[in-house]
């Protein structure tokens, strides 16, 4: 299949533009007034999957890595539990190992689970790894036993700062972890009042500087993509009117069809590869017959009427993605026929003759007797090596059509061979 160049993609196919050309595109960035996020860090709907999907990715390898560094670092607890609070050690050791294994799950799993469910494992597993030093301070009795306090924050300050727990479950997590603590705290007897205060203390400032870093962490992100969906779309916004502004640039109003300035860009394309020796094409030159006259007798707006269904007739012709239809100016069309030798080149232009002859559009005005619209093609071949240029291939084409036109109209002219045989311009 042939491959347009993208500076005349859209004019080579020798269709009516598709009205669906630009229908693949992004999709669409949230408006001004819908872009804020919401109080709890929630994109607009519109956005929400879009996110989810282009993060994912980076998401899951994100919590893997954090995974395996923090059963490291909780673990590393076992070597000091001993020492710490002995009289609660070997629980401790199991209730690690519980976790661990239950990290290890989370792990596995990730890839394999939707977005909520995902964050909600995390929250999950974070709130039981959270409540093992927590129940270790309640337990021990250790003179260091209220250093199991420190580590009850540790794991806190993991979920919140390392996984980065999304906003909605931070607040969860920071919520039950902040009742779950003072409630221990509260009801500890050996503590006195102002351990009790200091811990409540360091508990409730941990919560609000990890709660507000959280929000402030997670806002700056999810700005910054809203900021470059934005870019994206305006780039993409404008690559659309760009390429639209091409094809406009490219396309013949009045019919459609790919213009001069189409054919300018695809000719030398053509030749180069003809040159190459990668494939041979033919350049055929249509024009009406008698047009002048038929204008003159049924009027401009007639006039253009017909070339519209001229300029249809030979798009139904054309080979979608191989040939290219274009309008060269006023009644004069050129059909490029991509890879044919000439003899399938000239049954073909006489197919698109007799094409156009079928549509039998009526022409009263004919001074040799024909009463309907006819055309005549003149035909020029570009064989594989070839030494052409491109006016050499069009005054090739336009030499066969004055042949045509002297040899009574209403059909083709000779396949010319590589010598230039140039005329004067047929007359309609």
């Amino acid at each position: 299949m042939y491959q347009w160049p993208k500076s005349f993609m859209g004019c080579g196919s020798g269709l009516y533009r598709d009205s669906q050309i630009f229908d693949d595109r992004a999709p669409a960035a949230p408006r001004e007034d819908e872009e804020r996020l919401d109080p709890l860090l929630g994109f607009p709907a519109e956005v929400a999957w879009r996110y989810e999907a282009e993060s994912r990715p980076e998401r899951v390898r994100h919590l893997r890595i954090a995974i395996l560094a923090g059963i490291i670092s909780y673990n590393s607890y076992d070597l000091i539990s001993f020492f710490t609070f002995p009289d609660v050690a070997k629980q401790a050791i199991v209730l690690r190992l519980v976790i661990t294994a239950l990290a290890g799950a989370v792990w596995f799993w990730l890839p394999r689970m939707t977005a909520f469910g995902r964050e909600m494992l995390l929250l999950g597993a974070m709130l039981a790894a959270c409540s093992v030093p927590l129940y270790l301070f309640a337990a021990t009795r250790a003179p260091n036993g209220a250093l199991s306090f420190i580590d009850f924050l540790l794991t806190i300050v993991f979920g919140i700062a390392i996984l980065q727990l999304r906003f909605p479950a931070a607040i969860v997590m920071m919520a039950v972890c902040w009742a779950a603590g003072q409630s221990v705290v509260a009801f500890r007897p050996e503590l006195t009042f102002d351990a009790r205060l200091a811990l409540s203390m360091q508990l409730m400032m941990a919560s609000c500087f990890l709660l507000l870093s959280s929000w402030l962490m997670q806002r700056s992100h999810r700005r910054a993509y809203l900021a470059k969906l934005r870019e994206t779309e305006r780039s993409h916004g404008l690559e659309l009117a760009r390429q639209s502004f091409a094809e406009l640039s490219m396309t013949d109003a009045l019919t459609g069809l790919g213009n001069r300035r189409c054919l300018d860009d695809v000719l030398p394309h053509w030749l180069a590869e003809a040159r190459s020796g990668r494939m041979p094409f033919a350049l055929v030159m249509i024009d009406v017959d008698h047009f002048k006259a038929y204008n003159d007798r049924y009027g401009h707006q007639a006039g253009d009427v017909c070339l519209r269904q001229i300029g249809a007739a030979l798009a139904g012709f054309a080979r979608q993605e191989t040939d290219v239809v274009a309008r060269y100016g006023g009644e004069e069309f050129v059909v490029l026929l991509r890879g044919v030798g000439r003899p399938v080149a000239l049954q073909r232009a006489n197919d698109l003759v007799a094409a156009i002859g079928a549509l039998s559009i009526p022409h009263a005005a004919r001074p040799d007797g024909e009463r309907r619209v006819t055309v005549s093609a003149g035909v020029a071949h570009v064989d594989r090596g070839t030494g052409l240029r491109e006016a050499d291939v069009v005054a090739q084409a336009d030499a066969a059509l004055y042949e045509a036109k002297l040899a009574g109209r209403g059909r083709i002219g000779p396949v010319l061979g590589e010598a230039l045989a140039v005329r004067a311009p047929a007359t309609v």
